[in-house]
């Protein structure tokens, strides 16, 4: 098993796998972030802690399914709210935004597609008619014995780092996975938690909004450029938002906007930029709003994020 620890948020993000991720930090408490990560024959696991809260969006890989399971902290998965019952199940090439606003740890499976079925291309999990990704609900055992899994396992491979070099120990920990596996995939989706039936679809809005805000990555987004091209009411854009970010757009602008503000400090050559060009260029006008709510999140001065980045290693 490696173990990872990060000081640094954007290292941390990198270091996630088995999906193009991108990630936003919407505070800062604590600069600390751990994963852990090891492979059981073709399944790899994941297990995450961090510190403060996260937006992560992105594509799973598209030769496989990825189960993610909320070990601690309130989780919400493409506008559902996870419990200490829940398991986000994620099919190949499927869109997924996980928030968290508080410290959380959590872990993730990957599993191969079997040989029978092809890859998929996120065009082809778009185009499919089931859920891409769904929260399936266990009851009390079967949660207990999940958890239970996943922690011995840990553990185990934490104290006896070549366990897994044993094909009978290895075959034996995939045997166990197969099992959990199989009675969480082989939930119906028909019974799997939903948000409803909304007027219009909120997976739609949010591709919508990814693109709005990749293609416009350094122009100063506004609520009514969100509403215009979606063609929905400020309202419902707030209640999607709300679902799958756990905040309203204008917090959720305001963090992107100051997380592509550091982006650029942390590798801008102080001789060269300044603080208030970098805030302007990203729509602040307003320096020392700026600064306080840059504060907040960072727990640093943006002057700091700057300086800091021509320090020696």
């Amino acid at each position: 098993m490696i173990t990872h620890t990060f000081l640094e948020f954007e290292a941390y993000a990198s270091a996630v796998g088995d999906a193009d991720v991108r990630m936003v930090l919407p505070r800062l408490d604590k600069p600390r972030w751990e994963i852990s990560e090891f492979n059981v024959d073709d399944f790899h696991l994941q297990y995450g802690s961090e510190w403060s809260g996260n937006i992560a969006e992105g594509v799973t890989r598209p030769d496989g399914k990825i189960l993610f399971i909320p070990l601690h902290g309130r989780h919400h998965a493409n506008g559902l709210p996870l419990d200490e019952h829940s398991v986000f199940v994620m099919n190949a090439a499927s869109e997924f935004t996980i928030s968290v606003q508080e410290p959380h740890d959590w872990c993730s499976l990957f599993l191969p597609s079997c040989p029978s079925e092809p890859a998929l291309s996120h065009r082809d999990s778009q185009a499919s008619r089931s859920p891409s990704a769904y929260s399936v609900e266990l009851d009390d055992q079967e949660m207990a014995n999940l958890r239970w899994l996943l922690t011995q396992l840990h553990d185990s491979i934490q104290c006896n780092p070549d366990i897994l070099n044993e094909k009978a120990a290895s075959r034996a920990v995939k045997d166990d996975l197969v099992k959990v596996c199989q009675r969480i995939t082989s939930a119906s989706q028909s019974s799997a938690a939903t948000t409803g039936r909304p007027p219009f679809s909120r997976d739609e809005v949010i591709r919508v909004l990814r693109d709005l805000i990749a293609n416009h990555s350094h122009e100063c987004l506004t609520i009514d450029d969100f509403t215009q091209a979606l063609d929905i009411s400020e309202r419902s854009l707030r209640n999607v938002f709300l679902e799958y970010y756990g905040m309203p757009p204008r917090k959720f602008l305001m963090i992107q906007r100051l997380n592509h503000v550091r982006n650029v400090l942390r590798v801008a050559d102080p001789e060269e930029t300044t603080v208030t060009a970098v805030a302007a260029h990203f729509g602040f006008w307003h320096f020392g709003r700026f600064a306080g709510a840059y504060h907040k999140i960072f727990q640093e001065s943006p002057s700091t994020t700057l300086y800091g980045s021509c320090q020696p290693c």
